[in-house]
């Protein structure tokens, strides 16, 4: 193995350790609406049932993990009786190990030959507090980024290869479709690789990828449709413009100093800049542990490489349809995570959680692997070993 792939070998290797060993300490009652995710899995998979439309409910989220989750729960109940829940953490672990790789194989096919891009994606992701601590979580949010990664790679594939077989383009609308049969929030994905194949005027391999994802998601958008009315997300909105439903503060508050020095509820609550920054790289809701303040001091030179390395990448990929649907992902998930956001405003600014952004981790990834390799040769190594040291520091937060 040549040093790139070594190099690649130990940081998935590092990072399945932390990621193994935080399943395995953190508690399986704790995370994000984990009461909600657990009643889930065990409607379908003891009474095959989905639950049913609820002020603490998850009816409106599809059953793809929780199906997978309830399988691992009851294998849990017979190898693991005390705390059966427990495997679907381990679930969890085996699928952001498998984002990893999938991860290095997408850098590897959109840049090959330039280790600096494949090595800062891999490392960024795996050192990024907010995928760690959900991956950590009963939580179908991993499953949802590993198949957004699988269906940049295939389409990748397509487009950098020139290969419109149309087996790959089915396997990519197979991809597409299991996402949003996990979370919703991967239609930003099934966006960016539709704008992708079209761009590369690639109209018959968009067709076929189209009328895949239609097939496999459409059952679930359908009954919702006909159950809630709403085949998305089925919740009540204020009755008023959207662009009347959040304050000027909420899009441009930038929380400061407490960002810094209180990055936590309530601390600039229902901002959404200094909130949502301090879920990338802390911890703002309370369902960890660690010191926050410092991680949001260590998280700043990283989110500055990741947003310049987006734009330019985003820029000097209009024309090059290959990287174009990575490239088009993490403003893709903006926008939807704004939208959102902004339509379901509450009180103590919950909807806020950088969770529902995870599935474009893999492409900012890529974005702050770019970024890293366009800095000139003496800065470059000057960024790396910073970077690394902030690695380090913020190990103990990584690990719960």
């Amino acid at each position: 193995m040549r040093r790139p792939e070594l190099a690649a070998a130990a940081l998935i290797a590092v990072f399945a350790l932390v990621a193994g060993w935080n399943a395995y300490k953190y508690p399986s009652g704790a995370g994000y609406d984990v009461t909600q995710h657990r009643q889930y899995a065990d409607l379908l998979v003891h009474h095959g049932e989905i639950p049913g439309a609820g002020t603490r409910s998850e009816y409106y989220t599809p059953p793809g993990f929780y199906a997978l989750a309830g399988v691992a729960t009851v294998v849990g109940e017979h190898v693991h009786p005390g705390d059966p829940h427990k495997l679907g953490q381990v679930l969890n672990w085996l699928v952001l190990v498998a984002d990893a790789g999938v991860l290095w194989a997408l850098a590897r096919e959109l840049f090959p030959g330039r280790p600096w891009v494949q090595l800062g994606a891999l490392a960024y992701f795996c050192f990024l507090p907010v995928l760690l601590r959900v991956g950590a979580m009963f939580h179908p949010e991993p499953l949802s980024m590993l198949l957004t990664a699988v269906a940049l790679l295939l389409a990748a594939r397509m487009l950098r290869r020139r290969d419109f077989r149309w087996q790959l383009a089915v396997a990519t609308g197979v991809a597409l479709g299991l996402g949003q049969l996990v979370r919703a929030f991967s239609l930003w994905t099934f966006a960016a690789v539709v704008i992708a194949l079209a761009v590369a005027r690639a109209w018959r391999p968009l067709g076929v990828v189209v009328v895949a994802t239609a097939v496999v998601a459409s059952p679930w958008y359908i009954r919702q449709a006909i159950k809630y009315g709403n085949p998305v997300f089925d919740r009540p909105t204020p009755h008023e413009a959207v662009w009347d439903r959040r304050p000027a503060r909420f899009y441009v508050g930038l929380g400061l100093p407490d960002v810094f020095t209180d990055p936590f509820r309530p601390s600039f609550r229902n901002e959404a800049i200094p909130t949502t920054y301090s879920e990338v790289w802390g911890d703002y809701f309370g369902v960890w542990r660690g010191s926050r303040e410092r991680q949001s001091f260590l998280g700043l030179l990283p989110t500055l490489l990741a947003v310049g390395g987006w734009l330019l990448l985003l820029a000097r990929s209009l024309r090059a349809p290959p990287r174009l649907a990575a490239a088009l992902l993490p403003g893709l998930g903006l926008l939807g995570y704004l939208y959102f956001t902004v339509s379901y405003p509450t009180p103590d600014g919950d909807v806020l959680k950088a969770s529902y952004m995870l599935t474009t981790a893999p492409a900012w990834a890529l974005a702050f692997g770019y970024a890293l390799d366009r800095l000139p040769h003496r800065a470059r190594f000057v960024a790396a070993v910073v970077l690394a040291a902030s690695a380090l520091a913020a190990l103990p937060f990584l690990l719960y």
